[in-house]
């Protein structure tokens, strides 16, 4: 869940993971131009965006108070409870596609990786063991997925080298976009997008005004892009047991957020 608040009587929003996936499959729909390269096999690793944060479904109807009566949020979660969350989101992938899931085990054991250093500069040794434990495990099913994927002429250019760069980089390009914009974080912020020729170029996304932001340079199809994301409008933002929140939830209306990205160019 993110909590998106522009810091006015408005209230927060809280957004499921599962929306903010849908506002990244949105900007991945439309990635690359002559500039940035396009995703290919475009279904499956459209598909693989679009269901990356797919097992966080049950969690976001029901996800507690922390210790500051605040919701709970993925950064702000026991370990175990996160990895048994990432575990359901690869799995589900692959009940639709092998490839998509193998994109997701990727992007995740480079996202545990530091969540396992991060732990260990914090002393949480158990944490740290049981993120080393579920990166193995990521690392075994993609093993067995590229060594079953290898021998289907689909899929062949796309297990390593450039074809797999490109798509592993357009599923955490925007990833990266939709949560800096999911979290309400600041302006400007920079992701990192996948080249034709192999290599990697920065992206800066600055806020013009309101929900509109400038992108340079432009990495998308045409001059400007329109993405939505929906969530549940919270009246405060502390509460005072998990089932005062679950409450809320199930109560709170539903809105539609929408992000406006343009190409300087467009004016």
């Amino acid at each position: 869940m993110f909590l998106y608040d522009e810091g006015d009587a408005s209230g927060t929003l809280a957004i499921p993971q599962a929306s903010h996936a849908w506002l990244a499959w949105q900007v991945a729909e439309h990635w690359g131009n002559r500039r940035f390269a396009r995703p290919a096999p475009r279904a499956e690793v459209l598909a693989a965006v679009l269901l990356h944060d797919s097992g966080w479904t049950e969690f976001d109807v029901d996800p507690g108070v922390d210790g500051d009566a605040r919701p709970v949020t993925f950064d702000r979660m026991p370990v175990a409870a996160h990895v048994d969350i990432w575990r359901s989101s690869v799995h589900r992938a692959a009940a639709l596609s092998r490839y998509a899931a193998l994109l997701v085990a990727h992007h995740f054991a480079a996202l545990v990786e530091g969540k396992t250093a991060d732990l260990l500069d914090r002393g949480d040794t158990a944490g740290g063991r049981a993120a080393q434990a579920f990166r193995a495990e990521l690392e075994r099913l993609q093993d067995g997925w590229r060594e079953a994927l290898c021998q289907d002429a689909r899929y062949q250019p796309f297990l390593d080298g450039e074809g797999w760069l490109v798509n592993s980089g357009v599923l955490e390009a925007c990833d990266r976009v939709s949560v800096y914009l999911c979290a309400s974080l600041g302006s400007p912020f920079t992701v990192t997008g996948p080249t034709p020729d192999g290599g990697r170029e920065s992206i800066c996304f600055e806020r013009a005004e309101g929900r509109r932001w400038r992108v340079r340079p432009w990495p998308l199809e045409g001059d400007r892009l329109r993405v939505q994301v929906e969530g549940r409008r919270l009246a405060r933002k502390r509460f005072g047991s998990a089932e005062e929140l679950r409450q809320s939830l199930s109560r709170a209306p539903v809105e539609r957020l929408s992000f406006e990205l343009v190409r300087p160019s467009a004016g």
